[in-house]
């Protein structure tokens, strides 16, 4: 089930955000997301317990994805593609959605790929040594 992450699941969330970012607590504090109107963060629930997340930020008709988060046992089972295409229809008045990604994250960069996200440009040295693409689909 998908929805609204709440602070009831702020333990979950954070060992969700650890699993990908050593930084996360400090970089992401879930009060200040929930209560942000510009942000959005829905959460893949199995048996009650935040399983993955997707953090979003939208600014008139453009949703930038912030993240997309599932738990290192629940991955390949199409969760992070569910809370995808769950955001495509959300949102009724978004022209376009736009993200970044580690040029080594082939596995998050097949998955936005078989979402229609096509690469608009490369940040290089975006993450230390490592390049950025940003990718974008339009609705």
């Amino acid at each position: 089930m998908i929805k609204n992450v709440s602070l009831d699941d702020l333990e979950y969330f954070n060992k969700l955000g650890l699993q990908v970012n050593d930084n996360f607590i400090n970089l992401f504090n879930l009060e200040d997301i929930i209560l942000s109107e510009y942000e959005y963060l829905f959460g893949y629930y199995l048996d009650n317990k935040l399983v993955g997340f997707i953090h979003l930020s939208k600014s008139f008709e453009i949703v930038d994805i912030i993240n997309v988060v599932v738990d290192s046992n629940y991955r390949r089972k199409g969760i992070a593609n569910e809370l995808i295409k769950y955001c495509m229809n959300y949102f009724d008045d978004v022209v376009s959605f736009m993200l970044e990604v580690n040029v080594n994250n082939v596995s998050a960069i097949s998955l936005y790929e078989k979402n229609n996200f096509k690469v608009i440009h490369k940040r290089e040295k975006y993450y230390g040594n490592d390049d950025a693409l940003i990718m974008k689909r339009d609705v």
